[in-house]
Order: structure tokens, then C-alpha cells, then sequence
């Protein structure tokens, strides 16, 4: 008797997943993984939609603020600029006192590859400009020459735009001044809602 109930619970179960896809599972299997996440996401600073937390954009406001200190006052805040590192953003959370670190770095690895992958992109060259600009600023001031705080001021300037690039794709938020429809449909909240549940994306 026992033997075939069991028998029967095994074909039950076998004729489950011959009628699924390995579409769907996938596509069930990421939507109870989100569905983890967005339940724990309430409360926080993480966006829902993109599941990516704009808090670790402090990393480059950060750079920012040293930037026009240096500008006003070279001598006293050169070596604090000079001392500033790139951090990803697993990095930047673990060292951070953010409540939700933990959490921020888990959601971080289930957000929609899309988004991500914008959004990635745009740290890159957050960090890639960054390096640049300090490099210059480091041989301005080593070199004693003239128009520091012009090189710091520009500096300001083209990280601020590029911090808010970052900002409005962590946000779900069109792209400012991007005028690829395309693109800033994809960072918009819905659409990256959408794409959690979205089976041809890659796991």
C-alpha cells in the first residue's frame, strides 16, 4: 500500500515537470527569489523596482566634497582626495554602517541583469573618470602649477552628471539628458519590474 502511493506521489511529480518548461521554472524560481527580497526591501533605502541601492552613490559624493575642499584649500585636503580609492559595491556596503548592508549586497545579485548591467556600466566610468581626474589633480598640485581649483571644479562637474546618471538608474528614473526611449524605458520602475519576471533574461 505504501509502496503504491509512493509510486503514484513519483508520477504525479514527474508528470508536474514534463508539463513545465525550463522557462517557467526558471521564471518561478526567480519570481519566489524576488518576491524573498521585496518582501524584506520595505523600510529601506532600496529601490524595489531596480532592487539597487543608491546609498552607495555617497562612495563618489564623497569624492565630490574632497574635490571643492581641495579647491579652496590644496594644502589641507590634498592627501584626504589623494587617499580616496574606487570600491565596488559590495565593497563600499561591507564597509559602510548602512542598516541594511547585508541585504542591499544580496538584492544587488537578483536585480534585473539589465538594469544592472546599465548600471554597472555607469560605475565604471564613474571610477574610470574618477581615476583620471585625481591622477591630473595629483600632478597639478606635485607640479606646483597654476589652475587647480579650475581642474577641481571641472572635476565637480562632470562626476555630479555622471553621479546622477548612476542615481536615476539605481532609482528606476529616466536617464537625464539620454534620449535613447529605449533605454530609459528600461530603467523606468515598471519596466524593470517586469524584467524580474522575465524568463528569457539570464538567471
Amino acid at each position: 500500500m505504501f509502496a503504491e502511493n509512493r509510486k503514484r506521489d513519483e508520477r504525479s511529480q514527474s508528470e508536474l515537470h514534463e508539463g513545465l518548461s525550463r522557462e517557467d521554472i526558471v521564471a518561478t524560481f526567480r519570481a519566489a527569489m524576488i518576491g524573498h527580497f521585496r518582501s524584506h526591501i520595505p523600510g529601506t533605502n532600496i529601490n524595489e523596482a531596480t532592487l539597487l541601492a543608491s546609498d552607495y552613490l555617497n562612495h563618489f559624493h564623497e569624492l565630490v566634497m574632497l574635490l571643492e575642499a581641495v579647491s579652496s584649500e590644496p594644502e589641507d585636503f590634498a592627501e584626504d582626495l589623494f587617499a580616496w580609492k574606487p570600491l565596488t559595491y559590495e565593497e563600499h556596503f561591507a564597509e559602510s554602517g548602512f542598516r541594511d548592508k547585508t541585504l542591499a549586497i544580496a538584492a544587488y545579485h537578483r536585480a534585473p541583469p539589465r538594469i544592472r548591467a546599465r548600471f554597472d556600466d555607469a560605475v565604471d566610468r564613474l571610477h574610470g573618470e574618477a581615476t583620471k581626474l585625481v591622477g591630473d589633480i595629483r600632478a597639478a598640485l606635485y607640479g606646483k602649477k597654476r589652475g587647480v581649483d579650475v581642474l577641481c571644479a571641472n572635476a565637480v562637474t562632470r562626476l555630479s552628471a555622471l553621479i546622477e546618471e548612476a542615481n536615476a538608474i539605481a532609482n528606476g528614473e529616466a536617464v537625464p539628458g539620454n534620449v535613447d526611449e529605449k533605454a530609459n524605458g528600461e530603467a523606468s520602475g515598471q519596466a524593470a519590474i517586469d524584467a524580474l519576471f522575465d524568463p528569457h533574461q539570464d538567471a
